[in-house]
């Protein structure tokens, strides 16, 4: 069922991410039952969960973006939506595959997301 009404698109899309306001990091796919395995960790800066920084929904869809400390030799494959800010809490609530990207040395991964509520 598609919602009919674009108020109701803009709202769920306002609960979605309300209810996932941090990103995570991993290597394999962690799966479709909220846990947190493959999340990254290590690196100085250390890895660390970050905040989304939804904006404000329009059009059905609302985006974030987050910016994340990666250690070396970690390639992150998989994003995931997060209840809390702690790495490995098994509070993930929505994963996607993300295009891999191999750090041979310590760096940072920028990423856009954007649901979209049909």
């Amino acid at each position: 069922m598609s919602v009919r009404t674009l108020a109701q698109r803009n709202a769920l899309a306002t609960a979605y991410g309300a209810a996932a306001p941090y990103g995570a990091l991993f290597t394999a796919d962690p799966g479709a039952t909220g846990t947190a395995t493959g999340e990254l960790t290590g690196g100085s800066p250390a890895y660390n969960r970050k905040a989304l920084n939804w904006g404000a929904a329009s059009a059905s869809a609302i985006s974030g973006a987050g910016t994340f400390d990666v250690p070396s030799g970690v390639t992150p494959a998989f994003f995931g939506a997060c209840v809390s800010v702690t790495p490995g809490t098994a509070d993930v609530r929505d994963t996607f595959d993300i295009v891999d990207q191999p750090f041979v040395s310590q760096g940072t991964y920028t990423i856009n997301v954007t649901y979209t509520q049909s």
